[in-house]
């Protein structure tokens, strides 16, 4: 039996990926949050949907935490989100198979008509922008963490809302046109 590998680092991409399109502010907006729990970041998850309320008038927010990082949303949860959500989140990507699949849900929030952005760390960056050329968007919008802050979202409430507020302009902007 043959085995069939995908390179990685293989500059073709395959086609006919569409982001979902962007609204022009994030007023007004419901918030979906697809959380993989991984340390404690959904500390920051919180804190950010706070200061895109304060600041930017998201009407709603609707989290979800995965059963596991390296795991899609339950099926309800899929629901809850993509029936509620306008925009959306994922991550937090600081360990391999969380940040590829936070990005893969962030790609498939976009094939429902949601617009998403990923939200992972520096150290994992080359494996998501490798997943994003395999799906056919190599420009996928994501947002880094960089250090010191630590890869597996060890964070005090502190940094988690210092964080947030570092991010903020990086989400409004991929989230909007």
């Amino acid at each position: 039996m043959p085995l069939i590998t995908l390179d990685p680092t293989d500059e073709g991409t395959s086609t006919g990926f569409a982001l979902a399109p962007r609204p022009a502010s994030l007023h007004g907006q419901t918030l979906g949050i697809v959380a993989n729990g991984l340390g404690l970041s959904e500390l920051f998850f919180d804190a950010l949907a706070e200061q895109l309320t304060k600041w930017d008038g998201i009407a709603a927010t609707e989290k979800v935490v995965k059963p596991s990082v390296a795991v899609p949303p339950w099926p309800a949860q899929w629901e809850q989100i993509t029936g509620s959500a306008t925009v959306a989140i994922t991550g937090f990507g600081g360990c391999g198979s969380c940040s590829t699949r936070s990005m893969r849900d962030a790609l498939d929030l976009e094939v429902a008509g949601i617009p998403a952005v990923c939200i992972v760390h520096t150290a994992l960056v080359p494996a998501v922008r490798a997943l994003a050329r395999l799906a056919g968007v190599p420009d996928y919008p994501i947002v880094e963490v960089g250090y010191p802050l630590n890869p597996t979202a060890m964070w005090t409430h502190d940094e988690a809302n210092e964080l947030a507020g570092q991010v903020l302009d990086g989400v409004r902007a991929r989230l909007t046109a």
